[in-house]
């Protein structure tokens, strides 16, 4: 980590200051310790990344971060394809709106999403990640100086908050709030980091037209997640062979057909079409080890955004069963 992240980190239980008390020599910081100046809590540095995970996880998410903890170390390509999904995740949102901003990746994971922020020319790009998918995110980012790779929990961000409040002009979070204890408390805590004008943007997985995922991925997922990670990748291989298979041998001769879109999850199916097979062992594999997923409604999503105050409010189906959202926090008047 860069010496100078230490003023724009703070304590995760009392939200008071940090101090680096111990350290490597240098700028770039590879071990050392970060002592709270209010309630003199100890956080340790190690491998270049500050560790603010609080203590006191609820048994959702430790077992959540463990699990994902081992797949981003596991599945940790960056794929050419990541920068569509990108993208599309966010739209409306273009490279350009990136540029000289400060955003934070909450939930960063392999680092997939911060690399393309970093390259769009944000000013810093604060990637944060419960788990220890941040060795892979510190791994696969290291090239960026404008990237600091934060292990912490999203609902209690690590971060300064100045007085007029915020602290961040973009705050992202693809695919992680939809496995929080409760999604829109994910949503809530976030929004309290985007400062005055700036813009947040959210995807999550929907509940409409996500029946088969519901009704039968559902209760495989919950035998699956009391499966060590290490044995679960092995049984998820046949099931990737036949998601691999449908998706290169049915829906994509029949893409942008009468025929095709009558399928089910044609949209969706249709996208992936075209990954390795190894992208979608990796999405077989997501599917399996999440100890939770909540599916979100259209208008539940319309609810946060219009709850937490936000304005020029989009949002959008994708791919028929998820959503996207994006909002922005309103300018402080005098």
């Amino acid at each position: 980590m860069k010496r100078q992240l230490v003023d724009e980190l703070r304590c995760p239980i009392s939200a008071d200051s940090l101090e680096l008390v111990t350290s490597s020599r240098g700028d770039d910081i590879e071990t050392g310790e970060l002592v709270c100046a209010g309630c003199k809590a100890r956080w340790p540095i190690r491998n270049a990344i500050p560790r603010l995970v609080p203590p006191d996880l609820v048994e959702q998410q430790s077992r959540t971060a463990h699990a994902f903890g081992w797949q981003w170390q596991h599945f940790n390509e960056l794929h050419d394809e990541f920068e569509a999904q990108f993208l599309d995740w966010l739209h409306p949102i273009t490279p350009e709106f990136f540029r000289d901003k400060r955003v934070l990746d909450a939930g960063c994971g392999t680092g997939r999403h911060a690399q393309f922020a970093a390259s769009y020319g944000a000013r810093d790009v604060f990637a944060l990640d419960l788990s220890d998918a941040v060795e892979a995110a510190r791994d696969n980012l290291g090239r960026f100086p404008n990237v600091h790779v934060v292990q912490g929990d999203l609902l209690r961000p690590p971060f300064e908050r100045p007085a007029d409040g915020g602290g961040f002009d973009l705050v992202y979070s693809i695919g992680v709030l939809h496995h929080l204890p409760d999604p829109f408390e994910g949503f809530r805590s976030l929004v309290r980091f985007v400062r005055p004008g700036g813009t947040i943007a959210v995807w999550v997985y929907g509940h409409e037209n996500n029946g088969f995922v519901r009704n039968v991925v559902e209760p495989v997922r919950r035998v699956s997640t009391k499966v060590p990670p290490s044995l679960l990748r092995g049984l998820a291989w046949p099931l990737a062979v036949g998601f691999h298979g449908v998706a290169k041998g049915v829906y994509r001769p029949l893409g942008g057909t009468a025929a095709g879109r009558r399928l089910p999850l044609n949209e969706y199916l249709s996208s992936v079409a075209d990954f390795s097979f190894r992208q979608n062992y990796g999405i077989v594999f997501d599917q399996l080890v999440a100890p939770t997923a909540a599916y979100i409604t259209g208008p539940e999503l319309t609810r946060w955004f219009a709850e937490t105050g936000l304005e020029d409010v989009q949002i959008t189906h994708r791919h028929g069963n998820s959503w996207r959202g994006r909002g922005r926090v309103p300018t402080a008047t005098a």
